[in-house]
Formats: structure tokens, sequence, C-alpha cells
């Protein structure tokens, strides 16, 4: 039974090819044969690909589980307030979040005659 399953995220234990040990990423291929090995999708702590680091093996990473984010939590509202001060993000296990920093972007539409 293989170690991953495919887009598990995934942290590496020692350095493999020019990726560092701790370095983090996602599955994104499975190979069993000749021997049990996965491409991982390597990226940053924004979530843009590095690169990949192809034929792991088993031993060379470990599963990470996304605990901070509860399965079937979702965004249940959000309340911007008038003057764009603030915004206040319900969450469906209760939580409430403020953001304090907000950025809009104003786009003009222009009427085609």
């Amino acid at each position: 039974m293989p170690k991953a399953k495919k887009y598990d995220r995934v942290v590496l234990l020692e350095s493999v090819g020019d990726f560092p040990k701790d370095a983090w990423g996602a599955v994104v291929e499975i190979y069993t044969t000749p021997y049990e090995a996965y491409d991982i999708e390597i990226m940053t702590d924004d979530g843009r690909t590095i690169g990949l680091a192809d034929a792991v093996r088993p031993g060379q990473f470990d599963v990470k589980k996304l605990d901070s984010i509860p399965s079937g939590v979702h965004f249940q509202s959000v309340k911007i307030e008038k003057d764009g001060s603030y915004a206040i993000i319900g969450v469906s296990n209760g939580v409430q979040i403020t953001v304090t920093k907000l950025f809009f972007q104003k786009e003009k539409f222009e009427q085609k005659k």
C-alpha cells in the first residue's frame, strides 16, 4: 500500500536534488514499479510552484495533514464596512475573522454605444 495518495501535502525529511530538507509540496504522481516512488511538486510558503522532485522514495518525505483547516469548514458570510476599514468573515464552525487591511481594485466600465 502506498505511503501517500495523489495530492497529499508532504514535507521532505532530507534534501532531494536541489530541494532542501523541510521543503514542502504535493504528491502529483505515484509509481509502484520497479519500486515505490513519488513525484512531488515543491512549493513556496505562499503556494507558488518551485519545481518537481521526481522519484522521491517513501523514507525521504512525511505526509502532513492540514489540521488547521477542518474538513467541511467553509465561508458562511462576509460583511465589509461601508468605509472599507475592515471586514468580518463568518466561518461555518462559528469562528469570526476580522480583516483590517483591505485592498480594493476599482475597474472602469465603458458603455458601448
